[in-house]
């Protein structure tokens, strides 16, 4: 199942789009955009596709989307529908939509921080009640200036957020961090390159003109992670988009992927996912995803 661009219309006279929608509009297909997306659904129950990460949402989500993941919501026949109705109040935002440099100022570095981490997607856990729900609410009303502060405000709330998760894995958006170090980069766009063929950590270190032992502490040190963990999150991210996309076997995935058997492919994707690949399979299946 490819990802479909979605073109996002944006008015020459607003900085950002808001809408609010009802099922099924909010069950867009599986797609992406270049834009920000702000999603908060109410009254609803179903399973959240974003990049590789399958999740189930239950009465209340709320999710800032980085630009060009794929993304989806299936929503699932529920009690809801009877008392209270299901909406989604959808806002959509281009990184420069101030101009290039107001997020890099002192004062927006949580906001800064914010739209970098949503690259993964990231999901909120708030209160029901929380007054946040009325802001992001508010933002389908607003008018003039004030459209600009609420939006201002909203991500200024999200960036304070405690509860959080990364959806998303880096594997899966092929994103390698370009703030790290020069030789972290070199070492990291050589495993995107080549993690499709077997990798020696020998041939790698050369590439920086280290030890194989050096290496290894040094890229364990930069990013919390040895380099085969970081080889097996791309391939199982990238295994993950290939399985969504059903136009190979699992086996024909795992060799795609750089496996050699079937069963380190199943082992090492269960280690990063809680899942085998044909159950993760089946679980896409199941919840009827089509274009």
């Amino acid at each position: 199942m490819k990802p479909l661009y979605k073109k996002i219309t944006l008015l020459e006279s607003m900085t950002y789009s808001s809408s609010l929608e009802t099922p099924p509009a909010f069950e867009t297909p599986w797609h992406y955009h270049p834009e920000y997306e702000l999603i908060l659904i109410m009254n609803s129950k179903g399973t959240r596709y974003m990049g590789d990460n399958i999740s189930n949402f239950d009465h209340q989500e709320l999710v800032l989307v980085g630009p060009n993941l794929p993304h989806f919501w299936k929503e699932l026949e529920t009690d809801y529908q009877t008392s209270r109705e299901s909406f989604a109040c959808v806002i959509h935002f281009t990184e420069n939509f101030l101009g290039e440099k107001i997020f890099n100022c002192p004062e927006a570095k949580r906001i800064k921080s914010l739209l970098e981490n949503s690259r993964f997607g990231t999901a909120f856990t708030i209160d029901e009640q929380s007054p946040l729900i009325h802001q992001i609410l508010d933002l389908i009303n607003h008018r003039e200036f004030n459209r600009i502060l609420g939006l201002l405000n909203v991500l200024n709330e999200l960036s304070k957020i405690n509860h959080v998760k990364k959806l998303s894995s880096e594997g899966f958006i092929n994103f390698f961090n370009k703030k790290n170090a020069k030789k972290i980069n070199v070492t990291i766009e050589y495993a995107m390159n080549n993690f499709r063929n077997k990798i020696c950590l020998n041939e790698v270190s050369d590439l920086i003109h280290m030890s194989k032992s050096s290496f290894c502490r040094f890229f364990k040190k930069s990013t919390g992670k040895t380099y085969f963990d970081f080889i097996r999150e791309i391939r199982i991210g990238y295994a993950c988009k290939l399985i969504l996309e059903n136009n190979l076997n699992i086996t024909q995935v795992g060799y795609e992927c750089g496996y050699e058997t079937i069963s380190h492919f199943s082992r090492q994707f269960k280690k990063t996912k809680g899942i085998v690949p044909l159950d993760y399979r089946k679980q896409t299946l199941q919840n009827n995803i089509s274009l």
